[in-house]
């Protein structure tokens, strides 16, 4: 399993010389699995970052190209990159949209809601024949699965163990595969105010590796046990660092993002073992994402280490987050393996 960054940035994006190397497309990123269909492209939010993700891949066409987009959340910098990329107007190829509902907005109302005149020129009418809506309401007890053959099927999550504990083929449209062979998705609430905000765990079971997607989640004083679980032993975890802790403190605690002191922390409870820190704000040149919150990431590897209460109290693994790539800033283009 590998993760392609098309975009890493949020709030908005950004285009300036000093934010050269971490790039200024707003929230998009692939996972890349031998568990998709083929020429399906599994595309976690559509911010600017899923234009060049789009353009990339229009040469697949006539191999069947399919995107399965999954939402975190419908703020703009998360859903906008859709009103300019190439797929979202091709008739043939085909859109599957997953995504939260919130106050009643799921993934048809989001586009019903953004192309829509006069906002946009393009009416949503013309768009969504070619688009699957796919509502994630009680997403704390729904699994998504993904077979290179069977394609994406939702399942409750009592049906999914009864499968797994019986050592049970499981249903995907209409046929029985292997859970061996398929890409398992569960989710969670983040913490981020008053918006519905999914975070994606995604288990390949050949490789079983496991890599975490969770942006616009704010720090919290401990890690609910649903969470913690959630985020266990994960191989990889992209997790939202926007702002470093000094101005968390003193002036955007609430509104709804980390810090790389939170992360560092929620990572060492939760035995992962590599973390990109993402989301980055607007304002976070090159220079202020290295010097500052990168420098803060490692600190706080280093002091809750050391801190004997916090790792007696979570029986952390010392062994876990102690090299200088096991911690890393997330930058637009690049590619991650899990």
């Amino acid at each position: 399993m590998k993760i392609k960054i098309w975009g890493a940035r949020g709030s908005i994006a950004i285009s300036n010389a000093d934010s050269i190397k971490a790039g200024g497309n707003t929230t998009c990123y692939e996972v890349m699995s031998s568990c998709l269909p083929p020429a399906t492209h599994l595309i976690l939010d559509t911010g600017t970052g899923f234009v060049p993700a789009g353009w990339h891949y229009l040469n697949e066409i006539s191999q069947g190209l399919h995107f399965a987009l999954l939402f975190t959340h419908w703020h703009w910098d998360h859903i906008l990159g859709l009103t300019l990329s190439p797929p979202t107007f091709i008739d043939n190829i085909p859109m599957s949209l997953y995504g939260p509902v919130d106050n009643g907005i799921g993934p048809k109302e989001m586009i019903q809601h953004v192309f829509r005149r006069p906002f946009f020129p393009v009416d949503y009418q013309r768009v969504c024949h070619k688009m699957n809506f796919h509502p994630l309401e009680n997403f704390d007890v729904t699994i998504i699965v993904s077979h290179p053959e069977g394609g994406f099927q939702q399942h409750q999550f009592d049906h999914y163990m009864t499968f797994t504990q019986k050592n049970q083929p499981i249903p995907i449209n209409g046929k029985e595969y292997n859970l061996s062979e398929c890409l398992i998705i569960t989710m969670q609430a983040t913490n981020h105010g008053n918006a519905t905000c999914i975070s994606y765990r995604f288990h390949e079971m050949p490789t079983n590796k496991v890599f975490i997607f969770c942006t616009d989640h704010e720090d919290q004083v401990s890690v609910p046990l649903d969470f913690k679980r959630h985020l266990a032993n994960a191989d990889l975890a992209i997790m939202d660092a926007q702002y470093d802790l000094p101005r968390y403190t003193q002036k955007t605690g609430g509104f709804g993002h980390g810090t790389p002191t939170g992360i560092i922390k929620q990572g060492l409870i939760a035995n992962i073992k590599k973390i990109g820190l993402t989301h980055h704000d607007p304002g976070s040149t090159d220079i202020f994402l290295e010097d500052i919150i990168m420098q803060e990431a490692k600190q706080a590897m280093t002091q809750l280490r050391e801190n004997a209460e916090f790792t007696d109290l979570f029986k952390v693994d010392k062994t876990l987050l102690t090299k200088q790539d096991d911690v890393f800033l997330c930058y637009d283009y690049a590619e991650i393996e899990v």
